[in-house]
């Protein structure tokens, strides 16, 4: 990567989390101003479902937990969760929300982050598509550092079904979309929406097995494991 395409990406990640600072306290709010022209959501119910489902065991590991809908789920079934994001303001709105023992926090740059041991599972909702392509490799092996040889993965994300209701453009090289906060201020933010069959195939190819569907009319849902059929 050139060095102009470098610095694109590493200012994007930080105007990222700076935009997910600010908006933590309304993020998700219906009644507050929307950010964008439409999103992909999961409603409190299906979120609970998907994560039955999932049924997490053992010590899990959520990155990029966010304000924390996806943890108390997974913390229902899980004997421990640690839960990471860059987010100093999402952290402190998921522990207030979540309020859980079993939880731990842990305020961390995912690009630069590297585990204390290894994770029964690990997951993460609505982040892979807020990972730069040029970093898309490079974020899995942190995830295989992540997960035990046993373990497994799970993620839910927007789909390329999902790219008509946002408005993407490429600057060197990087995906970006816009949000905008109720006070008017403007954040690019990496958006790359995964058809799921070139997802699928890529992770293959990085190692990875992974089942990969559909949900409603803009998500999708992978669970997969390292090596093996």
């Amino acid at each position: 990567m050139d060095r102009g395409r470098h610095e694109r990406v590493d200012d994007s990640i930080a105007a990222q989390v700076r935009y997910y600072d600010l908006r933590a306290p309304d993020y998700l709010n219906p009644l507050a101003p929307s950010d964008r022209r439409a999103r992909g959501v999961l409603e409190p119910r299906d979120l609970r479902l998907l994560v039955d489902e999932l049924a997490p065991s053992g010590d899990v590991l959520e990155l990029a937990c966010g304000p924390g809908g996806f943890t108390a789920e997974l913390a229902r079934h899980a004997a421990t969760v640690t839960a990471v994001d860059a987010s100093r303001q999402m952290l402190a709105r998921n522990r207030a929300e979540v309020d859980r023992p079993n939880v731990r926090y842990i305020q961390a740059d995912l690009f630069n982050w590297r585990p204390e041991r290894p994770y029964d599972l690990v997951f993460f909702g609505f982040w892979l598509s807020h990972v730069p392509p040029s970093r898309l490799d490079d974020y899995w092996r942190l995830v295989r550092a992540c997960v035990r040889d046993d373990g497994r993965v799970a993620f839910v994300d927007e789909d390329d079904r999902g790219s008509d209701h946002d408005d993407v453009r490429i600057v060197d090289g990087v995906p970006l979309a816009r949000r905008t906060l109720g006070d008017g201020r403007a954040f690019d933010v990496i958006k790359l929406f995964w058809n799921p069959d070139e997802l699928t195939a890529r992770l293959q190819r990085l190692g990875w097995n992974f089942v990969i569907r559909p949900v409603h009319d803009t998500l999708m849902y992978g669970v997969g494991t390292f090596g093996g059929e």
